[in-house]
């Protein structure tokens, strides 16, 4: 029940953005995440969609309390290339261990709702499809991240997502996702950005998207979108550039989030 059961039957498998991965430097590891778009249905809002989220939130929660999901949040589009603006007005993002999402237990969410879980779960669901209908789903395999040491959503709350295309399909781009990382790094160092990650898309695959790759980038001004100044930094985005076509860029704005339990 960790997200959307009903919407998700017939396509039950997803910054990108590991935005709820840690509070803490994180290297390695891979991770996978749904990215859930939504269009708000006619003559609602973001506002109208809220209570709707929120309440997903605290169930996406307690999965994250017991450790069977990573985090989850909400963010609202604030800028896109997209040449269609109105494909979708917000997404929702599940970050999970494994392909498969796994939801909060029985006893959690007898903790929420009670002796009412199926009655409440139909509601929610019922609410979903009129507030903010699910358009589509992606999975997207999460082969590396890094995250500042205070790194919170509450804290970096504009996301930049670049979908990249390989230039040269032979290109070694796992021997260069290193030198790349660097650059994420360099960021965080100079507090430009809370957070790096480097994602594959993995469902559903295909060459019509344009895209088949994810640079994801917490910041803390879009300042970080100008020429670099920096040495470093410039070389990095070239050669970011030499391997990748950016097909597209959005801009997105943490709207609710979990966190994640501490560390014992």
């Amino acid at each position: 029940m960790s997200r959307r059961p009903a919407s998700f039957q017939f396509l039950l498998f997803f910054v990108l953005i590991a935005a709820s991965v840690s509070a803490q430097v994180r290297s390695g590891g891979k991770t996978y995440t749904y990215l859930i778009y939504h269009k708000l249905a006619p003559g609602m809002t973001i506002q109208n969609a809220m209570p709707v989220e929120r309440e997903w939130k605290a169930i996406n929660q307690a999965a994250v309390d017991e450790g069977k999901l990573i985090g989850w949040h909400m963010m609202v589009k604030q800028f896109s290339s997209n040449p269609n603006p109105a494909e979708y007005d917000y997404v929702t993002c599940i970050v999970s261990p494994t392909m498969g999402m796994g939801g909060a237990s029985p006893a959690a969410m007898a903790k929420l709702y009670g002796d009412s879980v199926q009655v409440r779960m139909a509601d929610l669901n019922r609410r979903d499809r009129l507030t903010a209908p699910v358009v589509r789903i992606d999975i997207w395999e999460n082969l590396d991240a890094l995250y500042g040491p205070d790194f919170s959503p509450g804290k970096t709350q504009t996301v930049v997502v670049d979908f990249l295309k390989l230039r040269d399909p032979l290109a070694d781009w796992p021997g260069t996702l290193a030198s790349l990382k660097q650059t994420g790094s360099t960021l965080i160092d100079q507090k430009q950005a809370g957070g790096w990650s480097f994602s594959a898309l993995k469902v559903p695959a295909g060459s019509e998207k344009g895209y088949g790759f994810a640079l994801t980038r917490p910041v803390t001004s879009l300042n970080v979108l100008a020429d670099p100044t920096d040495p470093k930094l410039a070389a990095a985005q070239k050669q970011l550039n030499r391997l990748f076509e950016v097909v597209r860029q959005e801009v997105y704005r943490f709207e609710l989030f979990t966190t994640r339990p501490a560390a014992k």
